[in-house]
């Protein structure tokens, strides 16, 4: 009897152990099918849209080399992962001892012009440069962005402080691509830019012009039935002064907001749904018939949860 006992626990055991290794096998497959995977030609397309505002022709390794040149002034070594990890960081990451070239052409642009560009990198760099100091100059983005800093903040450092940004807070965003129930489908990608500023007391957390982007999860189409028109957006994400990602939804604030201002999508602000859990997921319904959202709409979306960001205190600003 005790015989049987022990073996009756071992296949137990061993049941188990099997069941753990398939869920974790099966976790990990999941994990691996919902991560935010980029191939290093999506990775190296979506580098060279922020820096040139544009696709560059030519093989991935040339193309590469002509990126790091621009941005550093010399090619690294390593594998392709590395140095497009590299390059993402030198743009996006802020760093104990530095902080991310976006952020620092951002808050450039903010104590000179009050606003943002939504253009590429490149072309706000030189726009700086001209403006102030007449003159477009060459050599690596990272030493001319520091010939800027050094020009306007005292010290040559942009001095700042740490500030949350709370879920809920109400952000008037503005569509820069036209959306439209016949021609975009599941996947599509829009741009759409911060319409007012908004500050956290005389903190700045995202100026006008702050670029942003949706992807649409699903497009559907009127039926015989009435059913309106629907375009259901994945996500929304801006990025707030510092670079940080902050991810917007539209949600009850947002909708009593575009229903009390009557702002107009396609028919009207009513026409103006939240779908998904939690609000996650954006609706922007058509009603009637088969239309357009046209770039330049302006509606309400919301912070989705809060995030903590670094913003420049313009009190350091070099004094002349």
């Amino acid at each position: 009897m005790r015989f049987y006992r022990i073996l009756f626990c071992g296949l137990l055991i061993t049941i188990l152990l099997v069941s753990s290794s398939l869920l974790h096998i099966r976790a990990d497959a999941l994990n691996y099918q919902n991560s935010s995977f980029k191939s290093p030609m999506d990775w190296l397309w979506d580098i060279e849209i922020e820096v040139y505002g544009q696709v560059s022709e030519g093989g991935l390794l040339e193309r590469l080399n002509a990126l790091e040149d621009l941005l550093i002034g010399r090619n690294r070594g390593g594998t392709l992962e590395e140095r497009l990890s590299y390059l993402d960081r030198l743009l996006y990451i802020n760093q104990a001892y530095d902080i991310c070239l976006f952020y620092k052409i951002q808050a450039l642009e903010w104590v000179i012009y009050k606003e943002e560009s939504y253009k590429a990198i490149k072309p706000r760099l030189e726009k700086l440069e001209m403006d102030l100091f007449g003159t477009v100059y060459s050599g690596p983005f990272a030493q001319r962005v520091e010939k800027l800093i050094d020009q306007v903040f005292a010290g040559g450092a942009i001095k700042g402080r740490w500030v949350n940004i709370p879920e809920g807070l109400l952000i008037k965003v503005r569509i820069l691509d036209e959306l439209d129930s016949v021609k975009n489908k599941s996947g599509d990608h829009f741009r759409l830019v911060v319409a007012d500023d908004i500050f956290d007391g005389n903190a700045i957390l995202f100026p006008r012009g702050s670029m942003g982007q949706g992807v649409l999860s699903e497009v559907r189409h009127p039926d015989n039935l009435g059913r309106d028109a629907q375009l259901m957006v994945d996500y929304v994400v801006i990025r707030a002064i510092d670079a940080t990602p902050v991810r917007l939804f539209y949600g009850p604030k947002a909708l009593k907001m575009d229903r009390s201002r009557q702002l107009a999508v396609g028919a009207s602000a009513a026409g103006m749904l939240a779908f998904g859990p939690g609000g996650i997921l954006l609706g922007l319904v058509i009603k009637g018939k088969e239309t357009t959202i046209p770039a330049g709409t302006e509606f309400y979306l919301q912070v989705a949860k809060p995030v903590r960001i670094y913003t420049p205190v313009e009190l350091h600003l070099k004094e002349y």
